[in-house]
């Protein structure tokens, strides 16, 4: 950072001009000068960083530069002496010399980075876990497991367990994905898709919801309508409240949802990605199935396609299958987001309970 300070030669024989053509002292010459020079950008002495380094070289060069008494008197001139004795040169060098000592003492703060995207992230994700965390300890009892939950969750992981619910099965094999750290495979989360589905139809104060199995995304995106147009040949989708759509991206859990209430598809992944190609994928299926069920266009107007941001985060590398199961159970039932990372072992006891159970609590 340079240092603007007053110094030039021609800052020198303007302050001479100014105490020659007045009454002033040397030293209130300077101060006027000084002064003036504040406003006038032109007339100051820039010193950056590395010229600041050879300080009493400059110095020097500017006394040799200075004219002497012996000079001035061979010129016919003389030399004012202030009160104290000091010529005018020796008066100026001092003060210049005082001038690049403090502005060399004087610190000069670190240059401040900002990124308000990112704070603003940072600042909602605090606010959000915040909140998270005091509805979680509000609900915690009504999600407590019964007391033989441990026997019956161990019981999955001995050889030959297994369960089927609407021809979708879970072995030992499915089950041990749920053991802490590890990834959820498509059985599981295609069971858990099943719970949602018998809890919506056993309880008329929920909404009526339709979930997807695994396959169905990624066989719309890669093959089209075609090869999906008969997954659906027995449900009345346009009914339903709410469709839930499993995404899987290879190594990352995801879910989305179509929303018939709100006229919302929307897209939730624990990692706050974004992912256009799914929203604007499902809004052309929703045309189609329209087209081909229901023999008419289907009406988009009032729609919406969303990234959902406010929404719990994801801090590991294996816990998105959770998140997205947990993201699905929740919105099956019109409840709020609330729970957290922190939450993701007693979500992995609960998922093992219900489905050893076979239903959601």
């Amino acid at each position: 950072m340079p240092y603007d300070l007053l110094g030039t030669a021609g800052s020198y024989k303007r302050w001479r001009s100014i105490s020659q053509s007045s009454s002033q002292t040397a030293s209130e010459a300077l101060f006027d000068l000084q002064s003036s020079s504040t406003d006038d950008p032109s007339q100051r002495l820039s010193f950056d960083s590395q010229s600041a380094v050879s300080i009493d070289d400059s110095v020097v060069s500017s006394e040799q530069a200075a004219p002497t008494q012996q000079q001035q008197q061979q010129q016919g001139v003389r030399s004012r002496r202030t009160p104290t004795g000091a010529s005018e040169s020796e008066l100026w060098i001092a003060q210049l010399r005082k001038k690049i000592q403090h502005s060399l003492q004087v610190s000069v703060p670190a240059p401040s980075v900002s990124t308000p995207a990112y704070d603003r992230i940072c600042k909602d994700d605090g606010e959000l876990e915040s909140r998270i965390e005091k509805e979680r300890r509000k609900k915690q009892a009504s999600v407590s497991l019964p007391a033989d939950a441990d026997i019956l969750i161990s019981s999955v992981f001995k050889p030959g367990f297994t369960r089927e619910l609407n021809n979708t099965p879970v072995t030992t094999h499915d089950m041990s994905t749920l053991k802490p750290g590890t990834w959820l495979n498509d059985e599981v989360i295609n069971f858990y898709m099943q719970l949602i589905i018998n809890r919506a139809e056993k309880r008329g104060d929920l909404p009526r919801v339709h979930a997807f199995n695994t396959f169905f995304y990624s066989t719309l995106r890669d093959s089209g309508y075609a090869r999906v147009r008969r997954w659906t040949r027995r449900i009345k989708l346009f009914e339903k409240d709410l469709v839930v759509v499993p995404v899987h991206l290879g190594v990352h859990w995801c879910c989305a949802t179509v929303d018939f209430r709100s006229k919302t598809i929307a897209y939730y992944d624990a990692l706050l990605g974004d992912n256009n190609e799914c929203l604007q994928l499902l809004m052309e299926y929703l045309q189609q199935e329209s087209k081909d069920k229901m023999g008419a266009e289907f009406d988009d107007d009032g729609w919406s396609m969303v990234c959902a941001k406010n929404i719990p985060r994801q801090k590991n590398g294996y816990d998105c299958g959770v998140f997205a199961i947990t993201f699905a159970e929740h919105l099956a039932r019109d409840a709020q987001l609330v729970f957290s990372q922190s939450n993701c072992p007693a979500l992995r006891r609960k998922i093992i309970y219900e489905i050893a159970s076979g239903a959601l609590l």
